[in-house]
């Protein structure tokens, strides 16, 4: 897990190397490599050292062919893909996915992971610039009059080419709380999208997959693909912890994995911490938040993104994650992605799974926080995409929207809280392993009573009872109102809003 700034744009010189120290180093703590010049390219990396922890892995990564490669990520199966192609044993999955380029024997396919990276040939010619299937990295990039920057961070691109706030992107955040078409906040300002190469065109595709036959899926299958996501997920050279709460999905890691440190955080007297404290649970380490250490961390994050946080918990995982990385931890296990897989948001899911029809009209009055205008911009956004999923059922629109375009979210708001204190956030259900699997299952088989992810429950009652597992969920409530005291009179929602949209005006 890295940061890194690559570019050829020639406005960008020596003078830019203290900004992007500045604003990138937070994602890298471990090692800093300045301004490197390589055959008309300008790179950077931060480092957080999780595999390979010899320095020979640091980045930029200049080849003996003369390549030039900056990666942010983990590829976990590089010791079966250096066998397979080299006949060898790496140490580091960096210098693995270098000679994977320079040889010509890369398949992004192939990669069990999470990436985003940036590969120059050496002849300095942009080869690749990838990201992982479902997008839990970043990477954005900004072109100009021919030239092109790539970021893992876009405060980087508006500090050097001062971009101007896209006022759509800012109707996507009223809305949904995140640019969710828009790729920024910045006009001309992009991402690359999940399982896509700005270069070579997308690679992965949701679609060869939603919307074909359902199968019977024994619940030992799934809980299979579960346990193959969680031990690759702890291949790391550093210590691994987990974030538990009470909801189902930590708790069903925590069932399938072994964890020496696990964390929560909440307020006194919230439903979560409080059930964890009084389970006795080892290993277990709770920090209880109060209104003031929270209000102090918001506004350290929000300077630090230089843009607006989605929700009110991106806060409490900093924090939490701070605790960890005392402990000497630097990777954290979450539950991300079982919600859009396995159709968790019960009360839309539900909807979908009775509608014969798509309408888009509900869809909007149960997904969004508050109303885009009717035929405007957004809502037009809308409109369009859902008309060209119109051959899908009511269901496998919703959740191929959930995973396309929801999931990316919650990616993007762990891997900002947890690096802000040094700490790799991972997905042990959100991957491919999981995925094949979970989207074989039907509406009927994911839902039960009004409560979705069936068979996660299912599993989880073996191990902690059927009472638990099928408990309704909670969330993780903030109240804002005790945080933001000059703001009381407004919502909960207007307050975040409010208070998240200065970092604007600064």
């Amino acid at each position: 897990m890295c940061g890194f700034f690559i570019t050829n744009d020639p406005l960008v010189n020596s003078s830019h190397e203290s900004i992007i120290e500045s604003k990138l180093r937070f994602r890298g703590p471990d090692y800093s490599s300045g301004f490197i010049y390589h055959n008309g390219w300008i790179a950077y990396h931060s480092r957080l050292s999780i595999i390979g922890l010899e320095s020979s892995a640091n980045q930029p990564v200049i080849s003996h062919k003369g390549s030039l490669l900056v990666f942010n990520g983990e590829i976990l199966n590089y010791k079966e893909l250096g066998y397979k192609y080299f006949d060898k044993e790496y140490t580091s999955d960096t210098l693995l996915l270098c000679d994977l380029l320079d040889n010509e024997k890369i398949s992004l396919d192939e990669l069990d992971g999470f990436f985003a990276f940036v590969y120059i040939n050496e002849l300095g010619v942009l080869k690749y610039s990838a990201r992982d299937k479902f997008g839990v990295k970043p990477l954005f990039y900004y072109e100009n009059n021919g030239f092109i920057t790539f970021s893992s961070e876009p405060i980087c691109l508006t500090s050097i080419f001062d971009n101007v706030v896209s006022e759509e992107a800012v109707e996507e955040y009223r809305v949904t709380r995140a640019p969710i078409f828009s790729g920024s906040y910045y006009k001309d300002i992009n991402t690359v999208q999940p399982g896509c190469c700005y270069v070579n065109g997308q690679y992965f595709n949701l679609l060869d997959y939603i919307g074909k036959e359902y199968t019977d899926t024994d619940n030992s299958i799934i809980e299979e693909a579960i346990s193959t996501g969680v031990s690759t997920r702890i291949i790391s050279d550093a210590p691994v912890g987990l974030l538990l709460s009470k909801g189902v999905d930590s708790n069903l890691i925590n069932s399938l994995g072994d964890f020496d440190k696990k964390y929560s955080i909440g307020f006194e007297g919230d439903a979560d911490i409080t059930y964890l404290l009084n389970k006795n649970i080892p290993n277990l380490h709770v920090v209880t938040c109060t209104a003031e250490t929270y209000r102090e961390a918001f506004e350290y994050l929000l300077q630090l993104r230089g843009e607006p946080m989605s929700v009110p918990n991106e806060v409490l995982l900093y924090l939490i994650a701070k605790d960890a990385a005392a402990d000497g931890v630097k990777v954290l296990l979450s539950g991300e992605g079982a919600d859009e897989f396995f159709a968790g948001y019960d009360r839309i899911f539900t909807w979908a799974a009775g509608c014969i029809n798509f309408e888009l009209d509900r869809f909007l009055e149960l997904y969004c926080y508050s109303q885009p205008e009717k035929d405007g911009t957004l809502y037009k956004k809308f409109e369009k995409l859902f008309e060209k999923k119109s051959h899908l059922t009511c269901f496998e629109q919703v959740r191929w929207f959930f995973i396309k375009y929801h999931m990316p979210i919650l990616f993007r708001r762990l891997d900002f809280s947890l690096m802000a204190a040094g700490v790799e956030g991972r997905e042990p259900i959100a991957n491919m392993h999981t995925f094949v699997k979970a989207v074989k299952i039907s509406p009927e088989d994911l839902m039960i009573n009004g409560l979705g992810k069936k068979p996660l429950r299912d599993i989880l009652s073996r191990y902690l009872g059927e009472e638990f597992a099928f408990e309704k969920k909670v969330g993780f409530p903030v109240n804002l109102k005790n945080i933001f005291s000059e703001d009381s009179e407004l919502s909960s929602y207007d307050i975040w809003f409010k208070n998240n949209l200065k970092v604007f005006s600064k």
